[in-house]
Protein backbone atom coordinates (compact mmCIF):
# COMPACT_ATOMS: atom_id res chain seq x y z
CA UNK A 1 0.00 0.00 0.00
CA UNK A 2 1.57 3.24 -0.43
CA UNK A 3 2.12 5.75 1.88
CA UNK A 4 2.77 9.79 1.71
CA UNK A 5 2.54 13.11 3.35
CA UNK A 6 0.06 15.72 2.26
CA UNK A 7 -0.11 19.36 3.53
CA UNK A 8 -2.60 21.50 1.95
CA UNK A 9 -2.90 25.28 0.47
CA UNK A 10 -6.02 26.87 -0.25
CA UNK A 11 -6.96 30.54 -0.63
CA UNK A 12 -4.26 32.45 -0.42
CA UNK A 13 -0.57 32.26 -2.01
CA UNK A 14 1.15 32.94 1.67
CA UNK A 15 0.36 29.32 2.19
CA UNK A 16 1.54 27.82 -0.77
CA UNK A 17 5.10 29.77 0.26
CA UNK A 18 5.02 27.96 3.41
CA UNK A 19 3.83 24.57 2.20
CA UNK A 20 6.74 25.16 0.22
CA UNK A 21 9.44 25.71 3.32
CA UNK A 22 7.30 22.59 4.78
CA UNK A 23 7.97 20.60 2.06
CA UNK A 24 11.87 20.61 1.41
CA UNK A 25 12.44 20.54 5.52
CA UNK A 26 10.61 17.05 5.34
CA UNK A 27 12.81 15.81 2.40
CA UNK A 28 15.26 16.25 4.75
CA UNK A 29 13.78 13.06 6.82
CA UNK A 30 11.96 11.08 4.56
CA UNK A 31 11.58 9.58 1.34
CA UNK A 32 7.65 9.08 0.88
CA UNK A 33 5.87 11.45 -1.48
CA UNK A 34 4.89 14.66 -0.65
CA UNK A 35 1.48 15.98 -2.07
CA UNK A 36 -0.04 18.96 -1.86
CA UNK A 37 -4.04 19.34 -2.07
CA UNK A 38 -4.86 22.80 -2.75
CA UNK A 39 -7.57 24.71 -5.05
CA UNK A 40 -7.61 25.56 -8.69
CA UNK A 41 -5.66 28.71 -8.43
CA UNK A 42 -3.27 27.53 -6.06
CA UNK A 43 -2.40 24.34 -8.20
CA UNK A 44 -1.78 26.87 -10.79
CA UNK A 45 0.73 28.49 -8.98
CA UNK A 46 2.55 25.53 -8.57
CA UNK A 47 2.36 24.14 -12.04
CA UNK A 48 4.25 27.49 -13.03
CA UNK A 49 6.16 28.09 -10.50
CA UNK A 50 7.32 24.82 -8.38
CA UNK A 51 6.62 22.01 -10.51
CA UNK A 52 9.05 19.85 -8.48
CA UNK A 53 8.50 20.43 -5.17
CA UNK A 54 6.05 18.16 -4.62
CA UNK A 55 5.33 14.79 -6.18
CA UNK A 56 1.32 15.58 -6.83
CA UNK A 57 -1.13 18.13 -6.49
CA UNK A 58 -4.93 17.29 -6.09
CA UNK A 59 -8.03 19.41 -5.43
CA UNK A 60 -9.73 20.14 -2.62
CA UNK A 61 -13.41 19.19 -3.29
CA UNK A 62 -15.84 22.04 -2.95
CA UNK A 63 -17.92 20.82 -0.64
CA UNK A 64 -15.17 20.99 2.04
CA UNK A 65 -14.45 25.14 1.20
CA UNK A 66 -16.22 26.63 3.85
CA UNK A 67 -13.19 28.01 5.80
CA UNK A 68 -12.92 25.59 8.86
CA UNK A 69 -14.27 22.79 6.83
CA UNK A 70 -11.14 22.41 4.61
CA UNK A 71 -9.35 19.84 6.69
CA UNK A 72 -12.17 17.48 6.15
CA UNK A 73 -11.27 16.83 2.91
CA UNK A 74 -8.46 15.47 3.27
CA UNK A 75 -9.25 12.30 3.26
CA UNK A 76 -11.19 12.50 0.05
CA UNK A 77 -8.11 14.49 -2.25
CA UNK A 78 -5.40 12.50 -0.89
CA UNK A 79 -3.91 10.27 -3.62
CA UNK A 80 -2.58 7.90 -0.97
CA UNK A 81 -3.79 5.03 0.32
CA UNK A 82 -2.13 5.93 4.28
CA UNK A 83 -1.79 9.54 4.67
CA UNK A 84 0.28 11.54 6.82
CA UNK A 85 -0.86 15.35 7.15
CA UNK A 86 1.31 18.22 8.27
CA UNK A 87 0.64 21.65 8.32
CA UNK A 88 1.77 24.33 5.87
CA UNK A 89 3.06 26.06 9.09
CA UNK A 90 5.25 23.49 10.09
CA UNK A 91 8.75 22.63 9.98
CA UNK A 92 10.10 19.34 9.89
CA UNK A 93 13.43 19.13 12.36
CA UNK A 94 13.48 15.25 12.23
CA UNK A 95 11.94 11.81 11.33
CA UNK A 96 7.73 11.41 11.71
CA UNK A 97 8.55 7.90 10.18
CA UNK A 98 7.39 6.26 13.08
CA UNK A 99 4.18 7.38 13.07
CA UNK A 100 3.39 5.09 10.54
CA UNK A 101 3.10 2.20 12.98
CA UNK A 102 -0.31 4.12 14.70
CA UNK A 103 -1.78 2.99 11.33
CA UNK A 104 -1.55 -0.46 12.19
CA UNK A 105 -4.31 -1.01 15.07
CA UNK A 106 -5.79 2.42 14.45
CA UNK A 107 -8.47 4.05 11.34
CA UNK A 108 -6.12 7.15 12.39
CA UNK A 109 -3.91 8.42 15.21
CA UNK A 110 -3.78 11.93 16.27
CA UNK A 111 -1.67 14.01 18.16
CA UNK A 112 -2.75 14.85 21.75
CA UNK A 113 -5.27 12.45 24.48
CA UNK A 114 -8.40 10.75 24.82
CA UNK A 115 -10.06 12.43 27.09
CA UNK A 116 -12.84 10.64 29.51
CA UNK A 117 -15.92 12.00 31.76
CA UNK A 118 -13.78 12.34 34.63
CA UNK A 119 -11.05 14.57 32.73
CA UNK A 120 -10.92 18.25 32.30
CA UNK A 121 -8.92 20.35 29.99
CA UNK A 122 -8.88 23.73 27.77
CA UNK A 123 -8.90 22.72 24.45
CA UNK A 124 -9.11 26.56 22.73
CA UNK A 125 -10.71 27.77 25.84
CA UNK A 126 -13.43 25.54 26.22
CA UNK A 127 -14.07 23.38 29.03
CA UNK A 128 -13.35 19.64 27.41
CA UNK A 129 -15.85 18.17 30.48
CA UNK A 130 -18.62 20.64 29.21
CA UNK A 131 -18.25 19.88 25.40
CA UNK A 132 -18.70 16.34 26.48
CA UNK A 133 -21.77 16.94 28.39
CA UNK A 134 -23.21 19.54 25.56
CA UNK A 135 -22.31 16.95 22.94
CA UNK A 136 -23.61 14.11 24.76
CA UNK A 137 -20.07 12.42 24.88
CA UNK A 138 -18.24 9.67 27.11
CA UNK A 139 -14.74 10.65 25.02
CA UNK A 140 -13.24 13.58 23.78
CA UNK A 141 -10.30 13.54 21.46
CA UNK A 142 -8.33 16.88 22.37
CA UNK A 143 -6.20 17.24 19.79
CA UNK A 144 -3.60 19.65 17.47
CA UNK A 145 -4.69 19.40 14.19
CA UNK A 146 -1.50 20.04 13.03
CA UNK A 147 -0.21 16.75 11.98
CA UNK A 148 -1.60 13.41 12.23
CA UNK A 149 -2.36 10.60 10.19
CA UNK A 150 -5.24 8.10 8.61
CA UNK A 151 -6.07 4.81 6.63
CA UNK A 152 -7.34 7.06 3.65
CA UNK A 153 -10.55 5.05 2.38
CA UNK A 154 -11.52 4.22 6.14
CA UNK A 155 -11.50 8.17 6.95
CA UNK A 156 -13.84 9.38 3.94
CA UNK A 157 -16.81 8.82 6.02
CA UNK A 158 -15.43 9.60 9.53
CA UNK A 159 -14.21 13.03 7.29
CA UNK A 160 -17.83 13.15 6.48
CA UNK A 161 -18.86 13.00 9.53
CA UNK A 162 -16.75 15.95 10.91
CA UNK A 163 -17.90 18.28 8.18
CA UNK A 164 -22.19 17.50 9.17
CA UNK A 165 -20.89 17.78 12.64
CA UNK A 166 -18.43 21.25 12.46
CA UNK A 167 -21.96 23.03 10.20
CA UNK A 168 -24.51 21.27 12.09
CA UNK A 169 -23.40 21.03 15.84
CA UNK A 170 -20.21 23.08 16.33
CA UNK A 171 -21.17 26.60 14.81
CA UNK A 172 -24.44 26.84 15.55
CA UNK A 173 -24.28 26.05 19.09
CA UNK A 174 -21.00 27.51 20.33
CA UNK A 175 -20.58 30.46 17.52
CA UNK A 176 -21.80 33.19 20.68
CA UNK A 177 -18.73 32.10 22.49
CA UNK A 178 -16.10 33.94 20.35
CA UNK A 179 -16.94 36.40 22.60
CA UNK A 180 -15.55 34.93 25.25
CA UNK A 181 -12.26 34.08 23.57
CA UNK A 182 -12.73 30.98 22.50
CA UNK A 183 -12.07 30.12 19.84
CA UNK A 184 -14.28 27.48 17.05
CA UNK A 185 -11.91 25.60 14.30
CA UNK A 186 -11.73 22.11 12.87
CA UNK A 187 -10.16 20.77 16.25
CA UNK A 188 -13.79 21.23 17.98
CA UNK A 189 -15.75 18.54 15.61
CA UNK A 190 -12.77 16.38 15.15
CA UNK A 191 -12.84 15.89 19.06
CA UNK A 192 -16.32 15.31 19.08
CA UNK A 193 -16.56 12.81 16.28
CA UNK A 194 -13.00 11.55 17.45
CA UNK A 195 -14.44 10.71 20.99
CA UNK A 196 -17.44 8.80 19.48
CA UNK A 197 -15.15 7.66 17.14
CA UNK A 198 -12.86 6.68 19.92
CA UNK A 199 -10.14 7.24 16.98
CA UNK A 200 -6.63 6.95 17.99
CA UNK A 201 -3.34 8.68 19.34
CA UNK A 202 0.01 9.29 18.46
CA UNK A 203 2.33 7.31 21.05
CA UNK A 204 3.96 9.59 23.21
CA UNK A 205 5.81 12.15 23.96
CA UNK A 206 3.97 14.07 21.28
CA UNK A 207 5.97 14.54 18.01
CA UNK A 208 5.49 18.68 18.16
CA UNK A 209 6.95 21.71 20.30
CA UNK A 210 4.00 23.27 22.81
CA UNK A 211 4.27 26.81 23.31
CA UNK A 212 5.46 26.45 27.16
CA UNK A 213 8.44 24.45 24.95
CA UNK A 214 9.09 27.01 22.04
CA UNK A 215 11.75 29.37 24.59
CA UNK A 216 14.05 25.97 24.64
CA UNK A 217 14.24 25.05 21.81
CA UNK A 218 17.45 24.80 20.26
CA UNK A 219 17.36 24.32 16.46
CA UNK A 220 21.08 22.69 16.99
CA UNK A 221 20.20 20.18 18.90
CA UNK A 222 15.84 19.53 18.45
CA UNK A 223 14.08 16.82 20.80
CA UNK A 224 10.99 17.02 18.97
CA UNK A 225 10.73 16.37 14.67
CA UNK A 226 8.18 18.55 14.49
CA UNK A 227 8.23 22.74 15.14
CA UNK A 228 4.25 23.50 14.48
CA UNK A 229 4.11 27.89 14.29
CA UNK A 230 1.18 28.11 17.06
CA UNK A 231 3.38 30.41 18.85
CA UNK A 232 5.76 33.33 18.39
CA UNK A 233 9.74 32.47 17.84
CA UNK A 234 12.50 34.35 19.92
CA UNK A 235 14.32 36.43 17.28
CA UNK A 236 16.97 34.24 17.19
CA UNK A 237 14.62 31.46 16.58
CA UNK A 238 13.13 33.50 13.38
CA UNK A 239 16.23 34.32 12.19
CA UNK A 240 17.61 30.93 12.08
CA UNK A 241 14.75 29.01 10.70
CA UNK A 242 13.68 31.87 7.98
CA UNK A 243 17.43 31.41 7.12
CA UNK A 244 17.27 27.97 6.90
CA UNK A 245 14.23 28.09 4.35
CA UNK A 246 15.88 30.16 2.18
CA UNK A 247 19.35 27.99 1.89
CA UNK A 248 16.83 25.18 1.12
CA UNK A 249 15.14 26.62 -1.82
CA UNK A 250 18.65 27.42 -3.17
CA UNK A 251 19.99 23.93 -2.58
CA UNK A 252 16.71 22.49 -4.35
CA UNK A 253 16.70 25.04 -7.03
CA UNK A 254 13.58 26.37 -6.37
CA UNK A 255 12.41 30.08 -6.24
CA UNK A 256 13.80 32.25 -3.66
CA UNK A 257 11.10 34.74 -1.59
CA UNK A 258 11.83 37.02 1.15
CA UNK A 259 9.88 35.81 4.27
CA UNK A 260 6.90 38.13 4.18
CA UNK A 261 5.06 34.59 4.57
CA UNK A 262 6.65 33.36 7.92
CA UNK A 263 6.82 37.12 8.96
CA UNK A 264 3.27 37.34 9.23
CA UNK A 265 2.45 34.45 10.44
CA UNK A 266 5.03 35.91 13.34
CA UNK A 267 3.61 38.93 13.69
CA UNK A 268 -0.17 37.01 13.64
CA UNK A 269 1.35 35.30 16.89
CA UNK A 270 2.34 37.66 18.27
CA UNK A 271 -0.67 39.49 17.97
CA UNK A 272 -2.36 35.94 19.51
CA UNK A 273 -0.40 35.73 22.54
CA UNK A 274 -0.71 39.43 23.79
CA UNK A 275 -4.96 38.56 23.26
CA UNK A 276 -4.37 35.06 25.14
CA UNK A 277 -2.74 36.55 28.17
CA UNK A 278 -4.43 39.26 28.74
CA UNK A 279 -7.49 36.70 28.70
CA UNK A 280 -5.67 34.88 31.34
CA UNK A 281 -5.23 37.84 33.26
CA UNK A 282 -9.09 38.51 33.38
CA UNK A 283 -9.43 34.73 34.02
CA UNK A 284 -11.47 34.37 31.17
CA UNK A 285 -10.13 31.32 30.18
Amino acid sequence: MQRGFVTMAVGSPRFLEMGVDMALSLREHSEDPVALVADEGIAGIVRDTYPDVFDEVTLLPERFMDGRARKYGLAAASPFDRTAFIDADCIVLGSLDHAWSALESNTAAFVGELLGPADDENHHGFSTKRLMKRFDLDHYLKTNSGFFCFRTEEMKPLMDEMVRCFTDEVRPQLKWQVVLGRWIGDEIAIGIVGGRHRLGTLPKPAEMYWPNEFEALDLDRPGKPLLHWIWPLTPRQYDRITADAEARRRAHGVRSVDSDHWRIEQENLETMARRRRWLERLRIW
